[in-house]
């Protein structure tokens, strides 16, 4: 019983965890909700903040600094279009017909943390950016579909790329999930892909963790822009990126954000 309560998170943690993928799934259905063409990313980004706010939260994303980064984020959400691929901000820009936009959104509330992601069309889209958005949605749950206490992190990843491979489309390899409580970003990350050394790390019931592929039809080769925050696909093509917060469970998993219909 001991080694059981070790491995869950505290009551009240998970409950503040649990309080913040709520606020992470309002949030995120509203700006799913008020995306069209002409609609301003900073307005969005605006009413992201104060909706959390409102609910007692504070945005993660704002002002976040990873040793990695040489200056803190400027925004509350991510919004990373077409070929980007993630970390993007608003940056005054405004929605045009056709694209695809990944709203990524982290919040804080007391102790625990939330983060999450979708990505949503433009108005009309094509066939190919249609595609990507219903192959990546898929691949999400094809990693969720493995989560247990025990099983490997690895098996994660090879049910994403395996997936993804079969169907043509290349998982993004530099950034993946990760587990997340008292921070966003917790040890160890979860990656997308397939990695040896990931068959003897193992998923521990109570862990909270994020996973969130990032896929796209090309190659995958990416760069980050002169902004040291915006990492994008080199050949243009499309990325899509889809994201939940799991709870694992001794012989299961529970999905804690509710914002991908």
């Amino acid at each position: 019983m001991r080694i059981r309560q070790l491995l869950q998170p505290k009551k009240t943690l998970l409950e503040d965890i649990r309080v913040a993928a709520g606020i992470v799934t309002d949030v995120l259905l509203e700006l799913k909700a008020l995306t069209k063409p002409d609609v301003s990313l900073d307005m969005l980004d605006e009413l992201a903040e104060r909706m959390i706010r409102e609910r007692g939260g504070t945005p993660y994303n704002k002002g976040y600094k990873p040793s990695w980064s040489e200056s803190p984020y400027p925004s509350t959400i991510c919004a990373s279009v077409d070929y980007e691929i993630c970390h993007a901000a608003p940056a005054g820009r405004i929605l045009k017909t056709g694209s695809i936009v990944k709203y990524d959104l982290g919040v804080k509330y007391k102790t625990g943390c939330g983060d999450a992601a979708l990505t949503v069309a433009v108005g009309e889209i094509d066939n190919r950016k249609e595609r990507a958005m219903r192959y990546g949605l898929e691949a999400l749950y094809k990693g969720i579909e493995v989560v247990r206490a025990g099983a490997p992190i690895s098996a994660i990843g090879d049910a994403i790329e395996r997936f993804c491979s079969s169907r043509g489309y290349t998982v993004i390899q530099e950034y993946g999930g990760h587990h997340i409580g008292r921070k966003m970003h917790e040890d160890p990350l979860i990656p997308h892909k397939y990695y040896k050394e990931n068959d003897e790390k193992f998923l521990e019931e109570g862990k909270i963790i994020c996973i969130e592929p990032m896929i796209t039809p090309g190659k995958g080769n990416t760069a980050v822009a002169k902004d040291g925050w915006t990492a994008y696909c080199r050949d243009g093509q499309p990325v899509v990126m889809w994201e939940h917060m799991i709870l694992v469970t001794a012989d299961s998993y529970e999905i804690l954000t509710k914002h991908i219909d």
